[in-house]
């Protein structure tokens, strides 16, 4: 009678065992996707073709203005090139969507770019709005030596907030309702640029 039991209640003793064992991994599973996500749930390699085909083109001329601008790949980076003119606008940027809470944990954006020397920008959008038209909250991209490949970080502690180049006071950067990032040129200097950017991704304090 014993034995009978004995045989009868090992195999469930056995699928229990299992299933604990199971549950530690997949709760050490979500851990470990939690500080990965935490670390740096975005990056962007610009070598790749469907990254580099997600971002648009916008020139001033949703404004009248003339001013030119193109992305396309070169080698393993995108290339972002054109002519500024003052005359009406004087911008030309590129765009990309982005899915909220992706930046949720980053205190800022890091580069890998090689610049001419030019004043770019980078450019968030969330759902905020002022007077029915989309904010955009700007920081500056620091200058290198035009030429030379650079790491760049653009901290979001000091961000400008801007309609159509127009500064408004709008409620504080949400980082978490991220929609849109983006790089603008609108330096107010007329003539050629480009940019070529290499690698986009979060930063975090330990980074």
């Amino acid at each position: 009678m014993l034995y009978r039991s004995i045989t009868v209640l090992l195999p469930l003793l056995t699928f229990l065992a299992l299933g604990v064992v199971g549950c530690a991994a997949s709760a050490q599973g979500t851990s470990g996707d939690r500080i990965t996500q935490k670390d740096c749930i975005m990056k962007m390699d610009l070598s790749d073709s469907d990254t580099l085909n997600a971002w648009q083109v916008v020139n001033d001329g949703v404004m009248g203005g003339l001013s030119q601008g193109a992305r396309f790949a070169e080698e393993n980076y995108m290339v972002f090139r054109g002519i500024i003119n003052t005359n009406g606008g004087g911008f030309s940027s590129i765009r990309t969507a982005m899915r909220p809470g992706q930046l949720s944990d980053a205190e800022g954006i890091r580069l890998r770019i090689r610049s001419d020397g030019r004043d770019y920008k980078m450019t968030f959008r969330t759902s905020e709005r002022w007077r029915g038209r989309s904010v955009s909250y700007q920081a500056a991209i620091p200058i290198t030596p035009a030429g030379e490949w650079a790491h760049v970080l653009v901290p979001f502690d000091a961000l400008d907030t801007t309609v159509f180049g127009r500064r408004v006071r709008v409620d504080p950067f949400d980082k978490s309702d991220v929609r849109e990032l983006g790089i603008i040129l609108a330096d107010g200097r007329d003539g050629p640029f480009r940019l070529e950017i290499r690698s986009l991704g979060c930063a975090t304090k330990e980074t």
